[in-house]
Order: C-alpha cells, then structure tokens, then sequence
C-alpha cells in the first residue's frame, strides 16, 4: 500500500469520496485505477505538540496494516483511502482498535453494496 500524496488526489478524495464514522475516526474513500493508497491525519487544534500527533499516526498506520490491509486485498477494486482522527483525548491502543475494526466492518458493507 502505498502513501497517499499529492494536493490533487486528496482534493479529489475529499470532494467526491465517501465518508464512514466511527468516532474518533473518520473515514474517506474513493475508488480508484491504480495502486491503494493510505493517507493519515491527526488534526492540530487538538494536538498541538507533533511528538502526540505523530505517535497517533503511527498507531493508525499499524492499524490499518492490521485490519485494513487484507481486506483490500481481497476486493478487486482499488481505492484511496484517507483515515482522520478527530477525537480530543490521546487514544489508548484499545479503543482505537475497537473503533477501527468497527469501521472496517462498515467500510466492507459499504462497499460491497456498491459493487
């Protein structure tokens, strides 16, 4: 899986991409061509110091490699994927898990209904 880079594709993403709630999280997805690909944010109102905002990113990223990673790669689609952590606390691993599979789940009926 690939990072999502690029002031064109996440535009695209976040105009015409879908959106699925799973508090804190937040995901945006649209169905592309090419390869997979993942972007991650941590918003800065929240956090103000980066060491909090990059050590979140790097619990969503393991998530995703955990969760999300095979299910992409058994659909035969592909998409790019953008995971937003709106919550105001730090998250503890536990319940970012939790509401990350919950999300998956809704990520995976989701797309099934549309294909």
């Amino acid at each position: 899986m690939e990072r999502l880079k690029g002031k064109k594709l996440v535009e695209k993403l976040f105009v015409s991409g879908i959106v699925i709630n799973a508090f804190p999280l937040r995901l945006v997805f649209i169905q592309t061509r090419t390869t997979n690909r993942l972007g991650v944010s941590v918003g800065k109102k929240n956090f103000k110091s980066a060491v909090i905002r990059n050590k979140i990113k790097r619990q969503l990223r393991a998530a995703c490699k955990d969760h999300l990673l095979g299910l992409l790669g058994e659909l035969d689609n592909k998409y790019n994927l953008m995971v937003l952590y709106s919550g105001e606390k730090k998250p503890k691993p536990t319940e970012l898990d939790k509401s990350f599979k919950l999300m998956v789940e809704r990520f995976k009926k989701k797309v099934l209904e549309n294909v």
